[in-house]
Formats: C-alpha cells, sequence, structure tokens
C-alpha cells in the first residue's frame, strides 16, 4: 500500500515478498539455487543474535491477524530467530512454539514471555503430526531445503491449518533508504526478490495461495541503524574491514538524513503469504500418521 491504511492491498503483477496478489502464479521458475555463500549466511545469524534481536523491525499485528483469522490457536513460528513473529502471535492471545536451528537466537527468545522453545530445524520439525493450527515463518522461508521442508510443514499442520510466510522489505522508493540498502547489497537494490509462489504450489502440498501487504515504520536512532546493518547475514560474514567501510556509509547516510532528536523512519513493506494443505497434503497425513495399538 502507499497509504497509512493498514488494511491488505490486492495487487496485480509478479508475486513477490515485496508485492500482493490472490490466486494462483506462474510455476514455470523452480526454486532458488542454493549456493554455498547461501548455506555460510544461513548460519551466520547466530553469532549477531544480539543485533539481530535489537535492530530488526517486528512484524505488523494485522498482518499476522489477516493470516490467522479469529480464535485461540496452536501455531508454530518456524525459523523463528530470537521471537520477533512469536512475539506478536503470544501478544495476540495465541499458543506459541517457537523452533530454530540456532540455540544462540532462542536464548533471546526465551526471554518474552508466553513462547515455548524447540532447537530444530524446517527439514526436521520436532513436533507430532497434525499437533499445531497454524505454521508462520517470518523472514526466514528462503533458507529451507523446500523440498524437506514443506512436507514436515504440512505433516503437523492439522486439516484445516494455515501456512503464513511473512517478509518486511524496506520501501527503497525513499530515497535515503534506496542508499542504506545499496550500502548493504551492492548493485542488488530492487533486484528479483525471492517468490516463494511457484514452490508452494508446484509442491501440491497446498492449495491457492492468497498475498497481501502491510505498511509499517520503524523508529531508529544512529547506533541502531549501524545495528540493523551489522543484523544482515551479507554484512556479517564480511571481513572487519570491509564491514567497517559499510559501517562507514551507514553513518554517513544517517548523518545527512537525521534530524536529532527525532529519530529516523525507516519504512516496511510486510508482504504475506497465506495458503493451507491441500487434499493431498491430508491424504498423506493420514497414510504417514502414527497407528495406534489395538487393546
Amino acid at each position: 500500500m502507499t497509504t497509512d491504511d493498514p488494511a491488505p492491498e490486492p495487487a496485480t503483477g509478479r508475486d513477490t515478498p515485496d508485492s500482493g496478489a490472490t490466486g494462483r502464479a506462474d510455476t514455470s521458475s523452480g526454486p532458488a539455487s542454493n549456493t554455498a555463500s547461501d548455506a555460510i549466511r544461513a548460519t551466520s545469524f547466530g553469532a549477531v543474535a544480539a543485533a539481530y534481536d535489537a535492530a530488526r523491525p517486528t512484524f505488523p499485528p494485522e498482518a499476522l491477524t489477516w493470516i490467522l483469522g479469529p480464535g485461540r490457536l496452536q501455531i508454530l513460528d518456524l525459523g523463528a530467530g530470537t521471537g520477533k513473529l512469536a512475539a506478536v502471535a503470544a501478544g495476540l492471545g495465541h499458543d506459541v512454539v517457537a523452533v530454530d536451528p540456532s540455540e544462540e537466537m532462542l536464548s533471546v527468545c526465551r526471554r518474552r514471555p508466553g513462547i515455548d522453545t524447540m532447537v530444530g530445524a524446517a527439514e526436521s520439525i520436532p513436533l507430532a503430526h497434525a499437533s499445531v493450527d497454524a505454521v508462520v515463518v517470518g523472514q526466514a522461508f528462503h533458507w529451507f531445503d523446500h523440498s524437506r521442508a514443506l512436507p514436515e510443514i504440512a505433516r503437523v499442520l492439522r486439516p484445516n491449518g494455515v501456512l503464513g510466510l511473512l517478509w518486511n522489505n524496506a520501501d527503497t522508493v525513499v530515497p535515503w533508504v534506496r542508499r542504506m540498502i545499496h550500502a548493504m547489497q551492492g548493485d542488488d537494490v530492487g533486484g528479483d526478490r525471492f517468490d516463494p509462489m511457484p514452490i508452494l504450489l508446484q509442491s501440491d502440498l497446498f492449495a491457492t495461495v492468497e498475498t497481501a501487504r502491510f505498511r509499517h515504520w520503524q523508529d531508529l536512532d544512529r547506533a541502531a541503524l549501524r545495528q540493523l546493518a551489522l543484523s544482515h547475514s551479507r554484512i556479517a560474514v564480511l571481513t572487519e574491514s570491509r564491514r567497517e567501510a559499510v559501517l562507514d556509509q551507514v553513518d554517513a547516510i544517517y548523518d545527512s538524513t537525521a534530524r536529532p532528536p527525532e529519530p529516523l523512519r525507516m519504512p516496511y513493506f510486510t508482504g504475506c503469504y497465506r495458503t493451507r494443505p491441500s487434499d493431498v497434503a491430508n491424504y498423506r497425513r493420514t497414510l504417514d500418521a502414527p497407528v495406534a495399538p489395538h487393546l
């Protein structure tokens, strides 16, 4: 959306975590490739858990409400990290278990009230068959091995459960934000974003995918802007000298843009995907479910 209205906004065009639409997407493109660089970055978050928790934005409650609907649900936050999304779900009154492979990230998550935590991976979820009403994934689905993770997600969901994927994307239409992202990502500002739609639909495990988008803001001072940069995987794996060079650029952007004591407001769009298990997934779940012994 381009207004302050928090309601979901359908849109047309290519469906990415930065845009919204409803329906089915072109499934001609396959899953994103996993490179050695991606693997290194995916395991870098534990080392920057404190920076990640301090600087990363939260998720707007209305986005999670759009995904989950009414009622009190049992929710799995998969790839939960420090519990940013899990905290929003708990604040809405849901029962939440947060699963993440990083003990360092979960140690921060445990400080939040109302959240159970378990060390585990999306490819081998440590929960029973049909044990949760919803699986939500904030800012993490692109790191999963989808061929293994999607069957696991379908396995732990109840038949009418919901899978929700969320990404916070900085609004790079704003000039200083575009400069900030360029400092962290180089020339890849506004390039092709990860698109989960083909992956979901090609799996045959999930039905029609709906999407929506919500706008929100994050207030940052100079130190918080530096922490935000340090929390990104691309920066975490740099050498110290290259990392300091990026932080020098971030400081310069803050100094040329901010008007202290007013905070610098980082604008975000939260892209949301909502889908439910298909008939195929429900049938497979009945085949895979443990059989109770006859007494």
